[in-house]
This record gives structure tokens, sequence and C-alpha cells, in this order.
């Protein structure tokens, strides 16, 4: 979801530790945790609810199938010519 390689993991940890201290440290990382699963699930489950209420599958289906035809018409054309 986010590109966050090991040295800044590292840096907010070090700077969390500084700041929370090594009491607080462990919940606020399992709360920052727990949120972050819950927003994923979140924004997962409204994208499937509007794309079932739209039709959108149905709309990317179609899509394809168009340009499916569009191929196989060139290649058929190509065909022809040889």
């Amino acid at each position: 979801m986010f590109d966050i390689g090991i040295l800044e993991l590292f840096l907010v940890l070090v700077i969390g530790l500084v700041v929370l201290g090594p009491e607080r440290l462990p919940e606020v990382v399992k709360s920052v945790t727990r949120s972050m699963k819950w927003i994923k699930k979140t924004i997962t489950s409204t994208k499937e609810e509007v794309s079932k209420n739209i039709g959108l599958d149905e709309v990317y289906q179609d899509l394809r199938n168009e340009e499916i035809l569009k191929k196989s018409e060139t290649d058929g054309h190509q065909n022809k010519e040889e």
C-alpha cells in the first residue's frame, strides 16, 4: 500500500521510541496497525459495492469484447491480403 523501505521504517520507530517512550510504543504500533487494516478493509468493501451497483464489471467485459472483436477483424483483413 505504501512504499516504505527498511530505512524509513527504522527511522519512524526510533523517532516513535524517543517521543512516546518504550512503554507506549507497542500500544501505538498495535493501534496504528489495527486502524490501517480497518481502513483497507473498508476501502476494499466500498470499491466492491460501488462496482456492483454501477455494473462496472459489465462495462469492463464489454470493453474487452470490443477489443477482441477489433483485433480479430484486423487479423482477418491481414490474412485476406496475404
